[in-house]
């Protein structure tokens, strides 16, 4: 399993504003892989004030659709519409700040605080990725018991990723007790949405006879 990236969560986002169809639009030449049109009507969208606009003008300078990549830019982007409160937004920068994208310099602490504000503003792939940062310490002092608390809560949201890391930390004991029957649910809830790799781990504690 891997860290939540952008493209497992990203849904372009449609305007509401007067600017909602210019955004739609965009969003309709995106489908048609229309990447330099799409650019351009977000690009517009995002110039009168439009944060949806702005955020998937983000995406595709982040991704290179449409356009060179330019991390930078996208952090730019990305930076409005968070501080605009789109809590998704916060996610994805923290995300590039996390990784060091580009000429971007890496920054646990900051991509860490981004996490916290999308995870506070009810973002579930924030609370995720703040969840990976408790349980590696990266920007916040680790602390197996919060990353628990918030695998536990995504996981019960729908996030896969956050209810493998919950059965790997309930088949390790580590932050919560051991509890390889719990384990083992999880990784058959996990595999039911798709994990290879939850299929197997499920396999193997019922091979040792897990209940």
């Amino acid at each position: 399993m891997k860290k939540l990236v952008l493209g497992l969560g990203f849904g372009l986002l449609l305007g509401v504003n007067l600017f909602a169809d210019v955004v739609a639009d965009g969003y309709a030449e995106y489908k048609k892989n229309n990447y330099v049109e799409a650019i351009a009507l977000w690009g517009q969208a995002c110039d009168s004030g439009n944060m949806d606009g702005c955020y998937n003008l983000a995406y595709m300078y982040e991704n290179g659709k449409g356009s060179m990549h330019n991390e930078v830019k996208a952090s730019e982007l990305y930076s409005a519409a968070c501080d605009a409160g789109d809590a998704r937004a916060c996610s994805n920068l923290g995300v590039i700040y996390e990784n060091g994208k580009g000429s971007v310099k890496q920054d646990f602490f900051k991509s860490s605080q981004l996490y916290a504000k999308s995870c506070n503003a009810g973002n579930i792939n924030g609370c995720y990725n703040l969840g990976v940062s408790y349980h590696r310490g990266r920007g916040a002092v680790r602390d197996y018991q919060m990353a628990s608390v918030l695998y536990d809560y995504t996981c019960k949201k729908g996030q896969i990723e956050g209810c493998y890391y919950l059965a790997e930390m309930y088949r390790n004991g580590k932050g919560i007790e051991e509890n390889k029957s719990e384990a083992k649910r999880l990784y058959g809830k996990v595999c039911n949405m798709g994990s290879s790799s939850g299929c197997s781990k499920f396999r193997r504690l019922s091979d040792e006879g897990v209940q």
